[in-house]
């Protein structure tokens, strides 16, 4: 009966440290038919263009951090960074703030109001319970003599408001998104 109990109590536990193990989660990449990342020497970063209120004042950082472990990366897989390079690289940033909320109920929320004339009104509403912003970068690889995307690659997830590993984070998403372009 111990054994059965220490089994369960140590299944659990995997489970848990699994499950909050990756806060991101990782795209189904799409390529062209005979891509092969071995066929280029060289990479390049297309420039980022970002335009309105929405940009972040860590936003030129955070796109240095992104491009460094994608370079990284990419070196570790043998290509050189390059000026005028056979393979540019595009990065598609999007995120978005998103509310979390639930369904009011009579029960929890209080009893039905009373409007007058015996009459009774309770109706259950969206309450707004917190606000988190969700993020997703994509990689596209572009071969630049024809101008054509050869890969495409990416991650999402929730970024948490006050991350103390941000590069730690990105570094781990980038390495499993460029494991998935063929060699």
């Amino acid at each position: 009966m111990k054994a059965f109990r220490l089994t369960f109590i140590l299944l659990i536990s995997l489970f848990v440290f699994l499950g909050c193990n990756s806060s991101h989660k990782i795209l189904k990449p799409q390529q062209e038919d005979n891509f092969k990342l071995s066929d280029y020497a060289t990479f390049g970063f297309y420039d980022i263009e970002a335009k309105g209120d929405t940009i972040s004042q860590n936003f030129e950082k955070n796109v240095g951090i992104i491009k460094t472990a994608i370079a990284q990366n990419l070196q570790s897989r043998g290509l050189d960074e390059a000026r005028d390079a056979n393979l540019k690289i595009n990065i598609a940033l999007n995120v978005q703030e998103k509310a979390q909320t639930r369904q009011t109920d009579f029960r929890t929320d209080g009893l039905p109001r009373y409007m007058g004339q015996r009459r009774y009104s309770w109706k259950s509403e969206e309450v707004v319970v917190g606000k988190y912003r969700e993020g997703t970068i994509m990689i596209d690889l572009v071969d630049a003599a024809t101008n054509k995307m050869v890969w495409q690659g990416g991650a999402e997830g929730i970024i948490p408001e006050k991350s103390q590993n941000f590069t730690a984070d990105i570094n781990q998403a980038v390495k499993e998104i460029i494991e998935n372009i063929p060699k």
